[in-house]
Order: structure tokens, then C-alpha cells, then sequence
């Protein structure tokens, strides 16, 4: 069991619509959990509320600056005396007698009809900014109906969607050192809305790439060309109104690439796969990124076996289509016939393992050498696993390195591919690794 005072040690802070609604939160909350993801997958955050008293649903969702859909409602009715009917021309009395206003500067009696009513101008008069109804003979009208248009606004009872929510999780002076520690989960957008009961409960899911966005819901016919997956992730960004960091030092040059009828993320994830760059969407920001890099960092935390902040833990090891020693580049250009190829092989490869085979367009063999090691890293990188359950700590989040001891041929450095963070009467963090790999 994770430590009791976690819980009173623990904080959640949420900005939702630009407003800080914490304090009011803290009340209710029965969960946040938020999943941190280093490649591929999107940053996704969940809230459960205790709702007993209705106050989630009704006020905090479909009242706070809802959006609203306009209506409009058009009935035909039959003209009858006493009534102020909508002219051309603007709004009349319709009177049983022939009558003019004292102030009208027409004829003492008007003959027009609804069709052409816009000929008399002085149906609808003003006087020091007063408006005043010209007046119609009924007899002049009679059999003639109107036509009334009405407008109204009406909120849209699903008005929750798309709106944006800004987590963080605060860790209250972990270490008696007076300062608080802080994980900011990002920016998310509602994706969904569930409401059980009894007892009533109102559980909130939102994610990294909002749902509204063309990134992950409009779908593209494209052919691009002579062009870097650099320049096609940055024009996407811009078409999503999102940002783009880009952080791998291989960018690929294309000569063509055609998107058929597929999403964005869709075709930057297929790009990025074959040209073994990673890709994330987190807080509106698009970031490519080459993993490698990150494995080479100095490890941020240390796990050790036997040490109380663990709850539980798992290692797994596969050589089914992990065990691969080298890899071989072969292109053949169809026009001149040139063949391109090589043959990359890491440090301290394992002499008996297979050749992994790409055959993929490549214009150099800097390119092909850089494209084998790419796509050893990518099969490779499953051989070794593991999953820790720990008491909460804001420090793990995806992307980070560890140092695991104490597991005998299971130690060793690993990467953080996966980090949950679970607050629910107390803090714990479920963290998803992988063994960085050496040599390459």
C-alpha cells in the first residue's frame, strides 16, 4: 500500500476555461490520473468527481460560457385588426378604419397591399428618434397573411467538448526544503463525458490532441514534393494551429510523397516510422525527436531493489523479432540503375543473431547508413522491459532515464517510455521501461 499521508501531501491544480477551480475540485475529487507517453501515442488525462449534489454536471459544464446554436422558428398567419404586421417597409397598425398618424406625410389613406407595401416609405416613421407605426386600412389587406420569422439562441448542452483543461499535480514539500514540486501534466481538450450512478458520479477524459482538430479528424489528398519531413510536420503544425518542435538532427529529404486521403497524424506517424524518428503531441505542440538521444542522457533517478518506494515490479525479456545483430540498406534507383547499400552493424553485436533486410528509397549511403541503425534501434528496442508501481514522485515522466540494481541480469539503464500518475486517496506512479540500447 502506498504511504496514507500521501494524499495530504499530494495536490491537483486545475485551470479549466482559464479559471483556477482547485479549491472547489478539492471537494470533490476522486481521481486524476494522467498518462505520460514518449512516442506515438497521445497524452491523455482522467477525472472522476463525486457528484451527489449535481453541481458538476449542471453548473460546471453546460453553463460556463456554453455556446449557443441559433433557431429559427417561421409561422404564416392570417392579417386581422389590431394587428402590428411586419411590412416591407418596415412594422404597421393594421386599423378597421381609415387613420394617419399626426405625424405621417403621406396620403390621408393608403391603398397598398403587403406584396408591395415597400413603395410607401412612410409606413414607418421616425421623429426625434422615436419610432412610430404607420397605420392600414384593414379592408386593404383583407385575405392577406404574414409571414413572422422569430430568432432565438439556444446553448448547446454539449458545449464541454473541446474545452480545454490545465492540469498539474503538486507534491507539497517532499523533502522539508520549504519548495513544492511540481508535475505540469500540459494543456488537454474533453474528448468525452460519462455520468453514473447512484451514488452520481461525473468521470472526464481529455487528451493531448484535441478532437476537433484537423490534425486527427480531416483527412488530406496531397502529393508533396521535393520537400523534408521538417518542412511537411511544420506545415501540418500550422494547419492545426499547433506548434512544432523539432529536435532530431537527421531530417529526410523527399522527392515525393503522396498522402492519399489520410489524416495528418496519420501520415507524419508513418513518415517518422520509416525514417525512425519519434513523434509526440503534448500541451498543442508537435515534437519529433530522435530517441536515441535520449537514451544517451545521464539517468535522472535510481531504482533499487528492496528500497520502500516500490510496490510492485515486472521484467520481460523476447528474442522473437528483437535479436537482430545488423542491418542491410538496398535501394536501386530505376531510372540510372545505381545501387545504394549498406550494412550497419552496432558495438558488441551479437555475432549470432539474424540480418535485418530494408529495401526503402535512399539517395547516399550516409542516408542508408543512417536509415540501418535507425531501423535496428526501432526492432531491437522491445528485447527488454520492465513495469515499476511506485509511490508517487512528479520527477518520472516520459523521456527521462534510470538506473535499475539489484536484479541481477535485469540491471542496467532504461529509458521511461510510459509514466501514469494515479492520485486516488493517495499517489503512486506506474512507470513503463525499455533498456536503452549501447553502440548505436
Amino acid at each position: 500500500m502506498s504511504d496514507k499521508t500521501l494524499a495530504r501531501r499530494t495536490a491537483v491544480k486545475l485551470i479549466f476555461k482559464g479559471k483556477d477551480i482547485s479549491k472547489d475540485l478539492s471537494k470533490y475529487l476522486l481521481s486524476l490520473s494522467f498518462t505520460d507517453n514518449e512516442e506515438d501515442k497521445t497524452d491523455d488525462i482522467s477525472i472522476s468527481l463525486d457528484d451527489r449534489e449535481g453541481k458538476w454536471i449542471k453548473d460546471w459544464l453546460n453553463t460556463k460560457k456554453a455556446e449557443t446554436k441559433t433557431e429559427t422558428v417561421t409561422t404564416t398567419s392570417e392579417v386581422k385588426v389590431g394587428n402590428i404586421v411586419q411590412f416591407k417597409g418596415g412594422p404597421v397598425y393594421i386599423s378597421s378604419m381609415a387613420a394617419e398618424p399626426t405625424v405621417n406625410r403621406g396620403a390621408s389613406k393608403c391603398k397598398c397591399t403587403i406584396a408591395n407595401s415597400n413603395a410607401h416609405p412612410y409606413h414607418l416613421i421616425s421623429q426625434d428618434g422615436q419610432r412610430v407605426y404607420g397605420w392600414v386600412n384593414a379592408s386593404d389587406v383583407e385575405g392577406e397573411t404574414v409571414t413572422t420569422t422569430k430568432t432565438t439562441k439556444i446553448q448547446d448542452k454539449r458545449a464541454f467538448k473541446g474545452t480545454e483543461i490545465h492540469a498539474m499535480i503538486i507534491q507539497k514539500n517532499p523533502y522539508t526544503n520549504g519548495k513544492d514540486k511540481v508535475l505540469d501534466c500540459g494543456v488537454f481538450e474533453i474528448d468525452s463525458v460519462n455520468y453514473t450512478g447512484p451514488p452520481q458520479k461525473l468521470s472526464i477524459k481529455a487528451t493531448s490532441i484535441p478532437y476537433k482538430t484537423k490534425l486527427r479528424q480531416t483527412t488530406y489528398s496531397k502529393n508533396w514534393e521535393n520537400t523534408t519531413l521538417k518542412n511537411i510536420a511544420t506545415k501540418t503544425a500550422k494547419r492545426s494551429n499547433l506548434k512544432i518542435m523539432y529536435l532530431s538532427n537527421s531530417n529526410p529529404v523527399y522527392k515525393h510523397k503522396e498522402q492519399k486521403n489520410m489524416t495528418d497524424i496519420a501520415f507524419l506517424k508513418r513518415l517518422c516510422k520509416r525514417a525512425g524518428i519519434s513523434l509526440k503531441v503534448t500541451s498543442k505542440t508537435i515534437v519529433l525527436f530522435d530517441a536515441a538521444d535520449f537514451e544517451k542522457k545521464n539517468e535522472v533517478k535510481k531504482i533499487k531493489a528492496g528500497k520502500g518506494n516500490i510496490i510492485s515490479y515486472s521484467f520481460s525479456t523476447k528474442t522473437a523479432d528483437t535479436a537482430y545483430s545488423s542491418c542491410h540498406v538496398i535501394y536501386t534507383d530505376p531510372d540510372t540503375k545505381q545501387v545504394i547499400e549498406y550494412t550497419y552493424t552496432p558495438e558488441n553485436a551479437n555475432t549470432d543473431g539474424q540480418t535485418l533486410e530494408v529495401k526503402q528509397k535512399v539517395t547516399s549511403v550516409e542516408e542508408a547508413k543512417e536509415l540501418a541503425r535507425k531501423s535496428l534501434r526501432a526492432k531491437n528496442k522491445g528485447e527488454t522491459t520492465a513495469e515499476f508501481t511506485l509511490i508517487g514522485d512528479v520527477d518520472y515522466v516520459a523521456g527521462i532515464t534510470v538506473r535499475v540494481y539489484g536484479y541481477g541480469e535485469f540491471n542496467g539503464k532504461y529509458i521511461v517510455e510510459q509514466a501514469g500518475h494515479t492520485v486516488t486517496g493517495g499517489y503512486k506512479v506506474n512507470i513503463k521501461l525499455r533498456s536503452c540500447l549501447e553502440g548505436y
